[in-house]
């Protein structure tokens, strides 16, 4: 947040390497020692910029932007700049997320602020006279904490098909290390202050190397094929793997004092992604979780056949789950369900449906045909090493 306005990813300068985070764990496992930590290193790095700029309780879509606008028509009038960095943490998300629940326009101005786009309101009015609040250029990052049984409650399946809660990387936190005071070691932190010196003497557009520009391919293809051979109430969690990754990359070549993205940068992204996707895996492996809609065919289709992994006959599975030929023949093509024929007697042969084994996965390919299961996992996958 604190370089967000200083540090680009395309030449028109309008989007910013923005990363929202979310630390999911137990209760007292050190989430707030953890986010504590973070805030030590930058206010030794970076001063109070973090600190000037935090704010938490926001439950609506209005309060978002009211106080991003109210922020930058204070620093206008101050200091002649106006200033749209905002960072939310939000230490009991749990809280927000039952109350945000009430405002549908929350999710949309969330997906609004990590694309970087205009921030409008436009029923918050004090007088007849007051024009609709608007904010272009806000540059707004989330940090939350949350445990995972919360997470499955109340982070929604159907605001992430919509493009809201895939834009928060979760990150399972084990345990941080236990201190015997509060109080903070030192840490050299002289590269980043040189950093941060170096970014806030100009505009800089970050630009990939070879390297990182095929590793980012990589990345956009390994996502491709995960959301396709993942259930949908996990492949809508995923779906923005590779730009995240892109997003990360960018700050660990920003933390070094220059505008080149380099394939070390992507690999060192890359295996933080990795893990957020892993966690979020986690997270929805027993269903759509909190807010999806009644379990669909395709739900019902996986949890029939989990319950029998001997296989289920096409027309048994068909009758138990709602599904049809075509949807069950759909989710074979993406790899979801493993098809036998069995030819046991004079009459038609039968289809046998099962979970897929490691090396079962089938995925179509752009021209419809099947591409084969190898003895080695899919390299994309590989990458996340989730194949």
């Amino acid at each position: 947040m604190a370089i967000s306005d200083r540090v680009y990813l395309d030449a028109g300068m309008r989007r910013s390497p923005l990363v929202s985070t979310a630390l999911v764990a137990g209760t007292g496992t050190g989430k707030g020692v953890a986010t504590d930590a973070a805030r030590h290193v930058m206010a030794e790095s970076i001063g109070d910029i973090l600190g000037l700029r935090e704010t938490s309780g926001i439950t609506s879509g209005a309060a978002l932007v009211d106080h991003v606008y109210q922020q930058m028509v204070r620093t206008g009038e101050a200091y002649g700049v106006e200033d749209k960095r905002v960072l939310v943490v939000e230490e009991e998300w749990t809280e927000i997320l039952k109350r945000a629940a009430r405002d549908p326009s929350f999710t949309s101005k969330l997906r609004n602020a990590w694309d970087c786009r205009v921030l409008r309101n436009t029923t918050k009015k004090k007088s007849e006279n007051d024009v609709p609040q608007e904010v272009r250029g806000a540059r707004v990052v989330f940090h939350t904490h949350i445990t995972q049984s919360d997470w499955r409650k109340y982070v929604s399946f159907d605001d992430a098909a919509g493009g809201s809660f895939n834009r928060i990387l979760p990150v399972a936190l084990k345990r941080v290390p236990l201190l015997r005071t509060r109080r903070m070691p030192e840490v050299d932190t002289s590269e980043l202050v040189d950093a941060f010196k170096w970014l806030t003497e100009g505009r800089h557009i970050m630009r990939p190397t070879r390297g990182a520009d095929h590793l980012n391919w990589i990345m956009r293809r390994a996502e491709a094929i995960l959301i396709a051979s993942t259930p949908e109430h996990q492949g809508v969690f995923v779906s923005r793997t590779a730009e995240s990754t892109y997003r990360v990359a960018a700050l660990l070549a920003a933390s070094e004092a220059t505008d080149r993205i380099t394939r070390a940068h992507m690999e060192a992204a890359i295996s933080f992604v990795r893990y957020s996707v892993r966690t979020v895996l986690d997270l929805t492996k027993q269903g759509p979780g909190k807010g999806s809609k009644k379990a669909g065919p395709e739900q019902k289709v996986l949890r029939e056949l989990e319950a029998h992994p001997g296989g289920v006959r096409s027309a048994v599975l068909q009758r138990a789950s709602g599904a049809n030929a075509a949807d069950l023949e759909d989710m074979h093509n993406r790899g979801l369900i493993a098809l036998r024929v069995i030819k046991d007697g004079p009459g038609r042969p039968v289809k046998q449906y099962s979970l897929p084994k490691p090396l079962d996965v089938n995925i179509r390919g752009n021209s419809g045909a099947v591409l084969p299961a190898t003895a080695q996992p899919n390299p994309f996958l590989a990458l996340l090493n989730i194949a």
